[in-house]
Formats: C-alpha cells, sequence, structure tokens
C-alpha cells in the first residue's frame, strides 16, 4: 500500500507540474493572440511529440520530456539586414532561416519582432505572471481553504504525572500532573481562562501566565456541558527562541528564558485554516525568498556537488530537480498525515514550485522569459533615444544575433538539472 501512496504522490506532482507549464504558455499565448501573432506551436514538454493536434492555426501538443514547454510565434527574428560575420555567424544565418522559411504574406503584420515593445513586454511576462497568481492560489487553498496542523483547543490524553518514563509509566517519586489533579479529561474543550474566552492554545497559555504560580479557573465543555475546574500549572523556566530557532541571548550572552505553564495534557492536532490575508501574505514572503534563493545559486550548485560527492552533508533547505520534488512528493503521499494534511502539503509544494517558475523565469537571460523581456525594455528605450537625438527609429532589436549566448545559457542550465538529478539519485533530500 505504501508504494502505491508512494506512486500517487509522483503522478500528482507530475499532472500538477504539466498544469503550470500548460498555463505557463498560456499566459504567453494568449496576449500573442490578442495582438495578432501568429502561433503556430504550443507545446509542453521537450523532445519527440508523443501527441499532438491542430486547432485552426496552432499546432498543440504534448512531447516525452516533461522539463518545460514552449509556444513557437511567427517572425521572433527580424529580416536580416546583413549577413552575421564570426565566430556563431553560420549558427545565427541558419536559424533565421529556418525560423522564416515558412513566412507568408498573410503574416506581414503578424510577427512577433515587429510589435511595439510594450506588446513583447506583455506577452513575455504573461507566462511568470501566470505562474505567480497560479503559486498564491495554490497556496491560499492549501491554508485557507484546508488550513495546517496546530493544537486545538481540545484534550486528546492526560498524562497521570509530570516525569513520564519512557514506556508512559510515571517515576515513582513524580508528582501528579496539573491536570489530573484538576479533573480534567480526555475530550476536555477549554472555552475561558480566569473568565478571558479563548481562541487558541497560545491565549491559554496567556491566561494561566497571568497568574504565575497561583490557581487559574478554566472553562470547559465535557459531552455538551459547561464545566469550571481550578487548576494551577506547574511553572518552568524554558529557553526563549528566536524566529530562526537559535536560543537568544542577553548582552552578556547567557540565554534568555521564561517561566511556561505545563499542565500535563496532549491536545488534539486539528487543521486551523488560516486567514486569506495571512495566506497571502505568506505567499508573498515565499517569494521573496525564492528571489533570494536564485541570487545563491551558484552557492546552491556548489553545496550540491560538495554533498553528492560526500565532501559535506546534503542542505534539506537546498536545490532539487524534479526528481526530487517526486521524492518529495511521494514520501508526503505515503506518510502518516491526515488526508486533507497529505492535500494541503502537496498543494503547497505545488504552489512552491510556480513561486520558483516565476521568480526562475525572470532571470535576464536569453531563452528565459527574463532575457526577452530585458530586450524589450532596451528597444523600448533604444528607439526612444533614436527618435529624440537621432531623428529615426532604429527598429527592433535582432534577437538571433544572441543566440550563441542563448545557447550558452541552455548548456549551462543542462548541466546543473543533470547534476541535481545526480544528487537527488545518489544522495536525496528526505522528510524523515
Amino acid at each position: 500500500m505504501d508504494i502505491v501512496l508512494y506512486i500517487l504522490g509522483i503522478i500528482a506532482v507530475i499532472v500538477g507540474i504539466a498544469l503550470s507549464i500548460g498555463l505557463h504558455e498560456l499566459g504567453h499565448f494568449l496576449p500573442a493572440k490578442r495582438f495578432g501573432v501568429r502561433v503556430k506551436q504550443f507545446m509542453i514538454g521537450f523532445g519527440p511529440t508523443v501527441k499532438s493536434w491542430r486547432r485552426g492555426e496552432t499546432e498543440f501538443g504534448i512531447k516525452a520530456i516533461p522539463l518545460g514547454g514552449y509556444i513557437l510565434m511567427t517572425g521572433m527574428y527580424p529580416p536580416e539586414k546583413k549577413p552575421a560575420r564570426g565566430l556563431f555567424s553560420k549558427w545565427i544565418n541558419e536559424a533565421r532561416a529556418l525560423e522564416r522559411e515558412d513566412i507568408s504574406e498573410s503574416d506581414a503584420n503578424r510577427q512577433f519582432y515587429a510589435l511595439a515593445p510594450y506588446k513583447k513586454l506583455i506577452i513575455m511576462l504573461g507566462g511568470p505572471v501566470m505562474n505567480f497568481f497560479l503559486g498564491l492560489l495554490l497556496i491560499a487553498i492549501a491554508l485557507s481553504g484546508i488550513g495546517t496542523m496546530q493544537q486545538s483547543l481540545s484534550i486528546q490524553k492526560v498524562f497521570a504525572c509530570v516525569d513520564i518514563q519512557e514506556d508512559g509509566g510515571c517515576l515513582s517519586d513524580s508528582p501528579l500532573s496539573p491536570a489530573a489533579l484538576a479533573g480534567i479529561e480526555a475530550g476536555d474543550t477549554f472555552t475561558a481562562v480566569n473568565g478571558n474566552p479563548v481562541a487558541s492554545w497560545q491565549e491559554v497559555i496567556a491566561g494561566f501566565n497571568q497568574n504565575l504560580g497561583s490557581p487559574s479557573q478554566v472553562e470547559l465543555t465535557r459531552a455538551g456541558e459547561k464545566l469550571e475546574l481550578s487548576v494551577t500549572p506547574v511553572f518552568l523556566e524554558r529557553p526563549i527562541y528566536g524566529s530562526d530557532g537559535k536560543a537568544l541571548l542577553d548582552d552578556q550572552g547567557v540565554p534568555q528564558t521564561e517561566f511556561k505553564p505545563l499542565l500535563g495534557v496532549l491536545l488534539e492536532p486539528k487543521n486551523i485554516p488560516m486567514p486569506i490575508g495571512e495566506s497571502l501574505s505568506y505567499g508573498l514572503g515565499a517569494t521573496g525568498a525564492t528571489f533570494g534563493f536564485i541570487l545563491t545559486l551558484p552557492q546552491q550548485v556548489w553545496a550540491v556537488t560538495s554533498s553528492t560527492f560526500g565532501l559535506s552533508e546534503r542542505d534539506q533547505n537546498g536545490a532539487v530537480s524534479i526528481v526530487g520534488v517526486g521524492q518529495i512528493a511521494g514520501e508526503l503521499s505515503q506518510s502518516e498525515l491526515p488526508l486533507e494534511s497529505k492535500i494541503a502539503s502537496l498543494l503547497m509544494l505545488l504552489g512552491a514550485l510556480n513561486l520558483a517558475l516565476f521568480a526562475f523565469n525572470l532571470i535576464p537571460l536569453l531563452p528565459l522569459d527574463g532575457g526577452h523581456v530585458l530586450g524589450a525594455i532596451y528597444e523600448s528605450l533604444k528607439r526612444r533615444f533614436g527618435r529624440v537625438f537621432l531623428k529615426k527609429d532604429p527598429g527592433p532589436i535582432d534577437t538571433a544575433r544572441t543566440l550563441h549566448l542563448a545557447y550558452g545559457v541552455w548548456l549551462v542550465l543542462i548541466f546543473v538539472g543533470v547534476l541535481l538529478i545526480m544528487a537527488d539519485l545518489v544522495n536525496p533530500i528526505t522528510l524523515g
């Protein structure tokens, strides 16, 4: 059964990635059609075509390697003014000739290169922006539609004493737990502390902290009936931790502490939906973190390389390939989490992937969308400068002349992808 769940998790994330890629390309396709460009192909994946069909003037299809997608627009490169020269001239001239060989007279006003720069900008930003909003939507569904596992106000178990042995029994000299002394039972639910209604366990703790070392009056519900009890928690001195999980230190370098109440209860976990504003805020924060991660990508690649060859430990929060993503999805699916938590976790994973696609595609290098965006901005500035100072329009930029740079970026991306896949096979990241 575990292997079936593992495979289902992998299938779910593959389908989710394919849909994300499809929507990314749709973000390019729709504005391109709106601006009159003829779109020759709309493909999900690379390599040999598995299945294709034609709708109108566009061939839609699925290819064998599900690691991306593309739309093929007419007239990506302008007609050459003069043949390219130099080391890469053959590539450039052949690519231009191949790309323009099926252009007909009806395409005269339907070519990408001839669009105004702002239209090119809209088309090329359409894909990443689609991933951005899809990522926020998936995260919002996971956090606000389903919720996260949190401590509820209901008691799952009451421990008999303060000090518990490994087998669950009490030490001979251990005092009874405050909950057991007060008469709290499994199934009870806290509703108020010291007369103040509570909506979270943090509010229960805050209520006990107001009566440090003294009895507190608690209101509970038991089998639908209200109940009032007096409980005196045991207060233990605990270190204070920051958001990074490290203990906070004072000016002398001594760990800061605070007193926290101990009742001797195990709270029942519950999926609690997060307010939509907090979900969106989390998504925006994750987007910023993704941009920060991309800025450190060279260090991340080196860290993965080092761990693959046994020179260091694998960073559990480091870069992964699509293989690693599938492994994580499989582990989530076969975990002991409740079904709704598994669904929420997979949605969070797909949401994070979409935010990564958004951020990664904005890297200003061809053949990524960010490279075309940078080209459109440069063309706009160049044309404005020409009209103002040279009194003429210099025309559209010729991206065909940057093909050697695009090929170089492709080689780097392929190398990094192979390296990450090898790392995920040799030294995978696990949830354990």
